[in-house]
């Protein structure tokens, strides 16, 4: 999320996400590994011996999993022996991406799945020719979803969830996850998940408790610390880091790929990862940590789900292209603005339109208006959009709470847009809703329980130009 102004109404659009723990994540099942398959020059070392856990929704693991099982102790928590004997080699790597010439047309993953390729092809195929729409999830309540369904008789097609209550270093919600999955596996969706990755406030005085990500909430944490091998950061980043890989590969069990935003707003300080001075920049902090995480995932752990997004908003928290496959911007005007974003587009361009990448506005704080985009003298090409959660969308209160009639009904915010743009942005030929998305590999097409709680509570109202009828009721 981007936090341009500091206020307290940004902070609380992400905290209001937390929740009483809702569910428990599936069965995770135990098996016995000898190692784990190929290390590759960018790092060393294994789990030879130790057992392993990956979380399924139905136990068939050894059916089910395609990347690499990831160690645990006896409790089900990271086993930090292994963890810690590998180590991402950062020059070894950015010589051998180096060596490669991007190549857009496919991921970047060498561990790609069926159902991942099928998502990238798909995204590439429409890429310049309509624009998807997305949205940021915010709790089970789905009442941005709802007013969408009210509004338009239709919803976006991709929903944005956030690791933010995920890691090794918090209390776990499993509920996003088991939403997302829902979401694509039931409702034909496309998923994309976002993290705003928590860390201790301070490492150096054990008696403060708690995490954040805001840079001026953390009192002693050490991004160069956090890169380097042997420190209480690193071990940190790695729990965490391998934490999160274990609800990649719940996606991946059930089939779920990911288009996958972490380390996101790099270019501001806001957030602990960013690219605060000079001297982050110099010693290339940002792109240490963004080359440990891909290599963790990808040549480690070896998950076949992820498509990457690069959201670095920047020349100086670029990455090699070969690292990502779509770059990100995050666009909140400060007054209401539909345009096409051109200038964002512009910056973003610079680093992604000459090696292949596709563009996305991966957070706006307005939906752009798709006649603005693709008018005749347009070169922007944006993949899709995925507006802020709560008020940014439904009419609220003041405080985020969304306000809700008729027994849960949420409306739009009209400070932010009119019911008629809304309506004109989803019938627009130009626009992809998850009516129109094609079948995809394992997916049915059911209307969501969270509609049918809706409209069983609210019996009266009916839906004009309902374009989820042909879903299975």
């Amino acid at each position: 999320m981007c936090i341009r102004d500091r206020s307290n109404i940004a902070k609380k659009r992400i905290f209001s996400m937390k929740r009483t723990l809702a569910a428990i994540l599936a069965v995770s099942m135990i098996l016995s590994v000898t190692a784990c398959n190929d290390s590759t020059a960018s790092g060393n070392g294994d789990n030879s011996g130790h057992t392993t856990s990956s979380a399924t929704d139905d136990g068939n693991t050894e059916q089910k999993l395609r990347s690499n099982p990831i160690a645990v102790d006896a409790d089900g928590n990271i086993d930090m022996d292994v963890a810690l004997k590998y180590e991402t080699d950062v020059d070894a790597l950015i010589k051998k991406l180096e060596a490669k010439t991007p190549d857009g047309s496919k991921p970047v993953s060498e561990n790609t799945n069926e159902e991942t390729l099928e998502l990238f092809n798909y995204l590439k195929s429409v890429y310049g020719k309509q624009i998807i729409a997305g949205q940021q999830y915010s709790d089970a309540s789905q009442f941005e979803n709802i007013m969408y369904y009210n509004t338009t008789g239709d919803m976006p097609a991709i929903m944005s969830f956030d690791f933010l209550y995920a890691q090794g270093t918090d209390t776990p919600d499993y509920t996003q996850i088991e939403e997302a999955i829902k979401w694509h596996n039931e409702q034909n969706g496309i998923v994309a998940f976002c993290w705003h990755w928590k860390v201790p406030v301070d490492m150096s005085d054990k008696s403060v408790k708690g995490t954040a990500f805001y840079s001026d909430e953390i009192r002693d944490f050490s991004l160069e610390k956090a890169v380097t091998p042997g420190t209480d950061e690193y071990k940190v980043i790695i729990k965490d880091i391998d934490t999160i890989a274990l609800y990649l590969q719940r996606l991946e069990t059930a089939g779920v790929p990911v288009i996958w935003r972490p380390l996101h707003e790099a270019s501001g300080a806001w957030f602990w990862w960013g690219v605060k001075d000079r001297d982050t920049y110099d010693k290339q902090l940002y792109q240490k940590l963004w080359y440990m995480l891909y290599d963790r995932l990808e040549n480690y752990h070896k998950l076949t789900n992820l498509i990457w997004v690069w959201n670095g908003q920047s020349k100086k928290a670029t990455v090699n292209a070969n690292t990502y496959d779509i770059g990100g911007m995050d666009v909140y005007p400060s007054s209401e603005d539909h345009s096409a974003q051109i200038a964002s587009y512009n910056t973003l361009s610079k680093y992604t339109d000459d090696i292949g990448k596709m563009s996305a506005l991966s957070e706006v704080g307005y939906i752009p208006d798709p006649e603005e985009v693709f008018k005749a003298d347009s070169k922007v090409k944006w993949l899709y959009y995925a507006p802020w959660c709560k008020e940014f969308v439904c009419a609220s209160n003041g405080s985020g709470a969304v306000i809700t009639q008729l027994g849960g009904t949420p409306s739009v915010n009209t400070e932010r847009m009119s019911e008629e743009f809304l309506k004109s942005v989803y019938s627009s030929e130009k626009v992809i809703t998850l009516s129109e998305l094609p079948d995809f590999k394992g997916t049915t097409k059911k209307i969501p329980e969270f509609i049918k709680s809706w409209k069983f509570n609210n019996p009266k109202l009916t839906i004009e130009n309902d374009k989820l009828t042909a879903y299975e009721q």
